[in-house]
């Protein structure tokens, strides 16, 4: 019996509310706490948007936006069943593992777009002692010159 064919990678595609939200309860990822129609707000505001599909199912999402020269990942998401095991956080929004290699396509595609853009400086925020490697792995390194400043004002985060 021949293995199901690997997920379809496209640029700039058209994502339903219904595939997103779908995507995001899957996963655990946050943004389904914000309801569908609040979730699929960000499919209306980017630059460029990468998404895996398995048939007409969402398993991967990457998004950014771009100025002209710089360009920034504003998520990056792959289905927890793809990542395979290894994650200890058992949220799609966080890649801890890459087992289908579907997200390194999706880097790939991500940052050769970006630069056919004209983007010179790409940066994404990641989370420590868990993204890293995956990162690297698309040619990524850490950026000690920078502090990041923040406003987070996300109902879901507990304030400390």
């Amino acid at each position: 019996m021949a293995a199901p064919p690997p997920p379809e990678v496209r640029i700039n595609p058209t994502i339903t509310a219904d595939q997103l939200f779908d995507f995001y309860q899957r996963n655990d990822i946050c943004g389904a706490g914000f309801g569908k129609d609040r979730a699929a707000v960000v499919l209306e505001h980017n630059s460029l948007i990468i998404a895996a599909f398995d048939g007409e199912q969402l398993v991967g999402i990457a998004r950014a936006m771009f100025d002209g020269l710089s360009a920034a990942i504003m998520e990056f998401s792959v289905d927890l069943v793809l990542q395979g095991t290894g994650g200890t956080n058992g949220n799609g929004s966080l890649i801890e593992a890459d087992a289908s290699g579907v997200g390194k396509e999706m880097g790939q595609v991500l940052i050769d777009e970006l630069r056919r853009m004209g983007a010179t400086f790409i940066s994404t925020y990641i989370v420590a002692d868990c993204e890293e490697r995956f990162y690297e792995s698309i040619g990524f390194q850490e950026n000690r010159g920078h502090l990041i400043y923040h406003i987070d004002e996300r109902p879901y985060v507990r304030r400390q």
